[in-house]
């Protein structure tokens, strides 16, 4: 087996193995160019203490020396090196007390998640597959590397990285490594809400979203008011992250703000999911007023969005609200009180002041909603003057 990699991983690999070290791409990017997909980058391990690996380039960034890494810079691009690692004690089912540099690259690979993960591959060793990993791809099943039950005590986050790899990969999960995830799952109150929101984000963009359901199932997410139901439909949807993630929680959620809140979400993912929401329990008419409304409620990403989630999740026959979407877009039509030929200023001018300025830009704009035609200076004085 020959992989074509990349120059400059080649020109690190060779850097460290012409040095006297051992050194492998190892775990995601390996899996993938065996599933015959192209890596999003490439992780390399090393018998290299990360002093040595420092000394043999000459721009490297210690970003994790405690845990053997080092990023490597080639031509302004970041490459990880890790040092062979073995690990301690969990106290927190997410961290190891202590870690342990080593010089055999199959004490590092025993103590990865999972056997699809665990292989590493360089031109002179070729693929070195201790446990399996290429049968479990060939088989699209993935279990735990050794006891699975050991594995997800020492890291929970591996039981969302389980059904995370299921969901993408859409392979099935064996079944002692399945209920032992089931058993674990309360560990999860561990891990960090910034942690399982990213996971279950990258979860919903996967083609088997609704693997989920038995985890959901445990409650170990009621924390997070996110119950279960049929997610089945979420992958019909457009691959759009925020999208995906929205009907995900939307679907899931007992009180969406609360869920948000507690993920810690970025504000504009919450303005983002609270007007989907909105959006969502009062459904846009098939008419350009209303979607002239919803435009001016939401941006057009959203509304764009929004329609997608009503043909894709609520079975809601679109077609006549994207022609007319499309339209007032192409046409440049009003649809906000910014694009009215006419100012506050414009209106103070006429001895209005107050709130009242606000009442009749609201109402000049819902006037040139329904008639774009009156959206001149002249026609929209007129309209408040008579």
């Amino acid at each position: 087996m020959n992989f074509s990699l990349p120059q400059k991983i080649e020109y690190v690999l060779d850097t460290l193995i012409s040095n006297g070290h051992k050194a492998y791409i190892v775990g995601g990017c390996v899996r993938d160019l065996l599933c015959g997909k192209e890596p999003h980058d490439y992780d390399i391990t090393t018998s290299a203490m990360p002093h040595e690996t420092q000394a043999l380039f000459e721009k490297t960034i210690a970003t994790g020396l405690k845990h053997g890494t080092v990023t490597v810079i080639i031509d302004g691009e970041p490459i990880e090196v890790t040092t062979f690692r073995t690990e301690s004690v969990y106290n927190d089912s997410r961290h190891p007390e202590n870690v342990n540099f080593v010089r055999d690259v199959r004490d590092d690979l025993s103590r990865r998640d999972f056997t699809v993960n665990a292989m590493c591959y360089n031109h002179i060793d070729g693929l070195i597959d201790l446990f399996g990993g290429k049968n479990d791809i060939d088989g699209k099943m993935l279990q735990a590397v050794g006891d699975a039950k050991t594995r997800f005590q020492e890291d929970a986050l591996r039981i969302l990285r389980l059904f995370r790899f299921a969901a993408t990969l859409e392979f099935e999960i064996e079944n002692s490594t399945f209920y032992a995830a089931i058993e674990c799952a309360p560990l999860l109150q561990n891990i960090s809400a910034e942690r399982i929101f990213t996971e279950l984000q990258k979860t919903a963009a996967g083609n088997n979203p609704n693997i989920l359901c038995p985890l959901l199932d445990t409650r170990a997410l009621q924390n997070y008011s996110l119950t279960n139901t049929d997610l089945k439909s979420i992958s019909k949807l457009e691959n759009r992250k925020n999208l995906r993630a929205f009907a995900l929680l939307n679907l899931t959620s007992i009180n969406l703000q609360n869920t948000l809140d507690s993920f810690k979400c970025s504000n504009g993912f919450k303005d983002y999911c609270l007007k989907m929401h909105y959006l969502s329990q009062n459904i846009i008419d098939s008419n350009k007023i209303s979607i002239k409304k919803a435009l001016d409620f939401a941006d057009y990403d959203i509304v764009s969005d929004i329609l997608l989630y009503y043909r894709d999740i609520l079975n809601i026959d679109i077609s006549s609200r994207q022609s007319l979407l499309d339209g007032i877009i192409k046409a440049h039509e009003p649809y906000k009180i910014s694009h009215l030929d006419i100012s506050g200023k414009d209106i103070t001018a006429l001895g209005f002041s107050g709130k009242e300025v606000g009442e009749k830009l609201e109402f000049l704009l819902n006037e040139v909603i329904k008639n774009p035609d009156l959206n001149t200076r002249e026609k929209l004085l007129n309209l408040i003057c008579n």
